[in-house]
């Protein structure tokens, strides 16, 4: 930087400190001219500029400062981090340790998401509560997207560590409780288990962004969303495994250990240096920290997202869209939200997630990318299966195979982009690059039918795999590089809450077109074919039902049914295929920012 900037840089401080000087209540109203541009060499002056000139930051008059995490209430929040080992925060040996545990315990969560996909039948047999089958696997889901976005925050004021160290002892206790006789108790277990292992996945991947440069930051996001693939592809496998051979509470039990070898591996490795972000407040006793939560925010946002998510889930399954639960439920849930944007606006001092952070271009614009994605991603995964055994007449060992090469294009587009970023240093041709790809995979998604060879039904999800696992990482580094340092766990989270919304969202409004186009569909063919009332009544809500059912179903109708089924998930496919398109519209309004290759950001 210039002397003249320097200079001009010591003015600006100045006038700060007078302006403080001469109004001491009003040290929490954010200047622009403080911010910390995480994407130059320099300082403030710049970034203020910018914003005034475009808008990518709200205007000082409506936006507030906040003290975040290990800084003290009034610095400027430049964090400096004590002699970095060739820019990491750790030497090798314990860096290699931390990574690995924290590898591991993305792993345990994705596991524990999906292993209970076998065992639904089983358990709910055993406990005899067929009717309340779905509330086993919703329970964890709806806890862990709900309260994956308040960590970021609670991390900074209590650290990583100890965050951390208390998601896997959740996670632990969560798993013991579920290896019980009682549907209810094995429901709160799971809600526990969900909530520990939510954490897990995020405070992981905020303290990877603690320990390494953004250089290389993407290559060790791109292993860490491999073996969360992994975790949440091998579930169903390792559950029904160990069910077989040991019963199905020990699927449960066993990972008790592994959360333990987790929390104990972080509890003697994670050694963060002085200046750290990740090593939360300094000099505050627990009630002073206490004191720092944004209880009410949290509150209104884990409430809403747990009312959305609900009424998402259950929607037109469990419960018609038309109800009244489902209607009071996503009222409650828009009303929680605008009660929460308000709080963080203006009754919070140091809000959970600061809204004013999607001012920013890259940080909104990054989101909403996320969860587009997400949301034509999961449609696709969701029902490409569906079409496998519903219209080519697969069985559940071909329709698995047929998905195992969509692993191999989440590992090359995780790892290949993190390599590339690390190689380059950029982000944003990549990000076009994957946008293709998305969008033409997306589109022969839509070609799909009953002449399709085989080998291309192999390799039909590779594409979308492939960019989607892509997208993932850029945007978490668009995200972090975007901001100051002291908002990179903030960020994080504002990722995960669009990620896990988005999931919910994207398979849900898909089923509603599904239901949508099958519902009519199989009304007309079947009455045109079953002159019986009754019979053709019981036809039609068995295949709305089950989509085994039509290998079931009286050979007459077996083609009308298939042929239903078609047309009903072609409707999903070309809500994954417009949905990803505004995905790839989203990405193209990133900027690129610096990836720097210093813990420092230097």
């Amino acid at each position: 930087m210039s002397s003249e900037q320097d200079s001009r840089n010591d003015q600006h401080r100045e006038q700060q400190q007078q302006q403080q000087q001469q109004h001491p209540h009003h040290h929490h109203q954010f200047h622009p001219n403080v911010i910390h541009d995480a994407s130059a060499d320099s300082a403030g002056i710049i970034a203020s500029e910018l914003a005034a000139e475009d808008g990518s930051l709200l205007s000082s008059t409506t936006l507030k400062s906040h003290s975040y995490g290990a800084a003290e209430e009034g610095s400027s929040q430049d964090y400096a981090i004590d002699e970095p080992n060739g820019g990491y925060a750790l030497p090798k040996k314990q860096l290699i340790t931390v990574v690995s545990s924290l590898f591991m315990a993305s792993f345990l969560a994705a596991l524990d998401a999906t292993v209970v996909t076998t065992l639904l039948t089983i358990i709910a047999s055993e406990l005899k509560a067929v009717k309340n089958i779905s509330w086993i696997a919703t329970s964890y889901l709806l806890s862990s997207s709900a309260f994956q976005p308040i960590f970021g925050k609670l991390s900074d004021i209590f650290g990583r560590k100890f965050i951390l160290i208390g998601c896997s002892l959740m996670f632990g206790i969560g798993c013991i409780i579920c290896a019980t006789d009682s549907l209810w108790w094995l429901v709160f277990g799971r809600f526990i288990t969900g909530w520990g292992g939510s954490g897990l996945t995020a405070v992981g991947t905020i303290t990877m962004s603690d320990l390494i440069p953004l250089r290389d930051r993407g290559l060790y996001q791109g292993l860490a969303n491999i073996c969360f693939g992994l975790g949440a592809a091998s579930g169903g496998f390792f559950g029904g495994l160990i069910a077989d051979s040991l019963g199905w509470k020990y699927v449960f039990i066993l990972q008790v250990p592994l959360a333990a070898v987790v929390g104990f591996a972080l509890y003697f490795n994670l050694n963060l240096p002085a200046g750290s972000p990740g090593l939360g407040a300094h000099g505050q006793d627990i009630r002073q920290k206490l004191k720092r939560v944004d209880f009410l925010g949290s509150f209104c946002l884990i409430s809403a997202l747990m009312m959305f998510l609900t009424a998402t889930s259950l929607g037109g399954r469990d419960i018609a869209f038309t109800s009244k639960t489902f209607i009071s439920l996503s009222a409650a849930s828009f009303a929680l939200i605008l009660a929460f944007l308000y709080v963080e606006a203006y009754v919070s001092e140091e809000p959970i997630i600061p809204i004013e952070l999607l001012g920013n271009r890259t940080v909104l614009a990054s989101s909403l990318t996320n969860w587009f994605y997400t949301m034509g991603i999961f449609a696709i995964m969701f029902y490409v299966p569906v079409y496998y055994t519903s219209v080519l007449y697969l069985s559940a060992s071909e329709n698995g195979l047929r998905l195992v090469p969509n692993f191999g294009g989440i590992s090359i587009g995780s790892v290949g982009a993190g390599y590339y970023m690390k190689r380059t240093g950029r982000y944003y041709r990549l990000t076009v690059g994957a946008g293709i790809l998305a969008i033409l995979g997306a589109y022969r998604v839509t070609l799909l039918d009953r002449h399709t060879p085989v080998w291309q039904q192999f390799v039909m999800m590779i594409p979308q795999g492939m960019a989607y696992s892509c997208i993932l990482t850029v945007t978490l580094l668009a995200l972090i590089a975007a901001t100051p340092m002291k908002y990179q766990a903030c960020t994080t989270s504002i990722q995960y809450t669009f990620r896990s919304t988005g999931s919910t969202l994207g398979v849900s409004a898909a089923s509603a077109i599904f239901q949508t186009v099958l519902a009519p569909s199989l009304s007309r063919k079947i009455w045109d074919l079953v002159k019986d009332p009754e019979e053709a009544r019981k036809i039609i809500s068995k295949a709305l039902e089950d989509t085994n059912y039509v290998h079931e179903a009286p050979k007459y109708v077996r083609e009308a049914i298939r042929s239903s089924y078609d047309e009903g998930c072609r409707g999903a496919f070309y809500f994954a295929f417009g949905i990803i398109i505004l995905g790839v519209i989203s990405s193209l309004f990133m900027r690129e920012h610096k990836l720097h290759t210093s813990i420092n950001r230097d």
